[in-house]
């Protein structure tokens, strides 16, 4: 549902949102910058985007998903919901795992225009 709100996304989540987000930009106008999560106002590296999924209260549709996806996708949602530290843990772990993977450069690689389709 392009343009349309998650069905799912907790209903005083949906009105801030809308009553943050203008209608319309007018050309020349910046856009806002809204704070997506009001639970987090410093932006401090924390583990609330679990607690915001498990309420509903997720910006994306596709971060909602997390709670669809799996065989038992609670029990890490829950789990990092509940504890910093685990979430920290499971955090610095994936990022040294990203770190090893090998990006391709120079003529082997390249940054995608449209990140679906193979630059011509």
């Amino acid at each position: 549902m392009m343009g349309k709100p998650d069905p799912a996304m907790e209903p005083t989540k949906l009105s801030y949102l809308q009553n943050q987000c203008p209608k319309k930009v007018k050309l020349g106008q910046p856009n806002p910058l809204i704070n997506l999560n009001p639970d987090n106002p410093t932006h401090n590296f924390t583990n609330s985007y679990y607690s915001r999924v498990l309420e509903n209260k997720s910006v994306l549709g596709v971060d909602q998903q997390l709670l669809y996806g799996g065989t038992d996708p609670y029990n890490l949602i829950d789990e990092y919901a509940r504890g910093l530290e685990d979430f920290r843990g499971g955090f610095a772990y994936s990022m040294s795992r990203m770190g090893g993977l090998k990006v391709l450069t120079g003529t082997k690689g390249e940054i995608r225009r449209n990140y679906r389709v193979v630059n011509k």
